[in-house]
């Protein structure tokens, strides 16, 4: 069976520069699945590859049966590809239920099968129901420049799983939150997994929570790929330990 995303030596430069080389790995659907890597490693270029941001001058990326190669943003969102980042990417100026709600627009844009006025009023029923999912249904009013850092942080999360994608790229996801805040997010991404059936694929720097929440993971370190496997193998591999584990391991 075809995995859903697959990566396949996957080489990126900039003016000369090595950030990616010769990455392959695979994701199957339905997993939990974590980059890891000290700064500068190029977990985050490599999400930038994968949601179209960057396009490498090597290699190639298929996501559930499709060839990507060529395929903006835009057209990997459609196809069922979301995406957070590592700096907060909301509107400010815009309540938490209408930022939600650009995420569930795209799900019930593409295509115009309903009238307009449906497809508005299918798009907030969901986006409410996202919300209520997320225990945010109390901010749904506020302006989202207003909520403290970790529900604006849950604002983005939810934004993106309004548009329910088939996979979900998260960029530290769980940066700067505090440890309530990580435990109730962890449990949002599982039962978003269970529930609506979404694969993810996470940048994580807490190395205690990749460990206790992803089934597979992927060590990167200078842009290649130091071990790709089951997390509990990546403690006990020396290269891995050497480049980023240390003390931990």
């Amino acid at each position: 069976m075809e995995p859903l995303l697959s990566v396949e030596q996957v080489t990126l430069r900039f003016k000369g520069v090595l950030a990616l080389a010769d990455v392959s790995f695979s994701v199957p659907a339905g997993a939990f699945y974590a980059i890891i890597g000290p700064n500068g490693a190029g977990k985050t270029s490599l999400l930038n590859v994968l949601s179209g941001l960057y396009r490498p001058q090597r290699g190639r990326v298929r996501f559930d049966g499709h060839d990507l190669d060529g395929r903006s943003p835009q057209a990997r969102t459609r196809l069922g590809l979301g995406r957070t980042f590592q700096n907060l990417e909301i509107f400010r100026g815009m309540t938490a239920l209408e930022n939600v709600k650009l995420g569930a627009d795209l799900r019930f844009g593409y295509p115009a099968l309903l009238p307009r006025a449906r497809r508005e009023q299918a798009a907030r029923a969901w986006a409410e129901e996202v919300m209520d999912y997320l225990h945010l249904a109390p901010y749904r009013h506020v302006p989202a420049g207003m909520l403290p850092y970790g529900l604006q942080k849950r604002v983005e999360v939810a934004r993106a799983l309004a548009g329910r994608p088939k996979l979900l790229l998260l960029d530290e996801p769980m940066a700067g939150l505090a440890l309530e805040e990580k435990q109730d997010l962890a449990r949002y991404l599982l039962d978003a997994r269970r529930e609506w059936g979404v694969t993810l694929v996470w940048v994580e720097h807490d190395l205690r929570a990749v460990m206790e929440l992803s089934d597979g993971v992927l060590v990167l370190s200078y842009g290649e790929v130091l071990y790709e496997g089951e997390p509990a193998g990546a403690r006990e591999n020396p290269r891995v330990v050497e480049a980023y584990l240390g003390a931990e391991a």
